[in-house]
């Protein structure tokens, strides 16, 4: 049974005349009789019965009637609804961000952006950094901010900015290091860190990094226990809000940093979605020259 051959039943059910029924649907005919034929042969029923020289519906034919009628607009009902959905795709703008310092500036960039844009809705994700990827290319993401630069032809990447990171202590008789302290000399203490984005164990080599998900358990470890923190710069000022006297460290001089790109598929349809990426790019590159493209 196709929804042609209802909607075919439904009209020749109204106009009660096969000849009329044929030019309201604008078809042969010949062609809506074998439709019909073969409706009442997938059925076992005969819908029709000539009454003169007009078709009326049988008893069986008007149970059906009123079932084509459910059918047919609950079809077309579901059409709306994905012509909704298409376009409401068309007009989304879909976003990985991963967390960074620079969070609250893309943040910013978007909304600056929008604001020329006012029919754009957006969707922001926050995925795990391995599917990304997969979610450009099957277009489920529209623009990836991550610490993944992708090496397929399809998409295309931009250093964004580096992620910079810092190194808390309280200086104590129990602790001291200088303003540029080397690798061995922050071995010498428990390293800890805060649900770190990326990895920078493999950066120490004498020992593993402690890892807390809670800034109270590592502002504990560090006034009582003399241990060291590996944070942001973003994590460092929330630290020194509830404790001013936390010494804080850039640990440029180390190399200790991830670069952040900007990614999206070179055949992207969406205008505003490479409006966006040349966005981002104009407003980071006053703070860090890109590199790749």
């Amino acid at each position: 049974m196709e929804i042609k051959q209802l909607k075919y039943f439904i009209e020749t059910a109204r106009q009660e005349h096969m000849t009329e029924a044929a030019l309201s649907l604008n078809v042969a005919q010949s062609a809506l009789s074998r439709q019909i034929g073969l409706l009442e042969e997938d059925l076992g029923v005969k819908l029709f019965k000539r009454v003169g020289r007009n078709i009326k519906l049988t008893d069986e034919g008007k149970i059906f009637f009123e079932d084509a009628l459910t059918i047919i607009e609950s079809v077309e009902k579901s059409r709306e609804k994905l012509n909704e959905e298409v376009i409401q795709k068309r007009h989304t703008l879909n976003i990985h961000l991963t967390r960074s310092d620079m969070t609250s500036k893309v943040l910013q960039s978007l909304n600056q952006f929008l604001r020329q844009e006012a029919d754009i809705e957006f969707n922001i994700h926050t995925l795990d950094e391995s599917a990304i990827e997969d979610r450009l290319m099957d277009e489920t993401l529209d623009i990836v901010i991550s610490a993944q630069r992708s090496e397929d032809p399809l998409i295309q990447s931009a250093l964004l900015f580096e992620q910079n990171y810092h190194y808390v202590f309280r200086e104590s008789n129990r602790i001291q290091l200088p303003v540029q302290a080397s690798l061995n000399e922050l071995e010498e203490f428990p390293l800890i860190t805060f649900q770190p984005v990326f990895d920078i164990s493999h950066m120490f080599k004498k020992q593993s990094i402690g890892i807390y998900q809670d800034m109270t358990i590592i502002q504990h470890l560090l006034i009582e226990h003399a241990h060291v923190a590996i944070l942001t710069h973003e994590e460092a000022k929330q630290l020194t809000y509830s404790y001013p006297k936390f010494t804080v460290h850039s640990l440029n001089h180390l190399n200790i940093k991830h670069p952040m790109y900007v990614s999206m598929r070179k055949d992207n349809q969406k205008p505003f979605v490479k409006k966006w990426y040349s966005h981002l790019r104009q407003t980071f590159s006053p703070l860090f020259n890109p590199y790749s493209d």
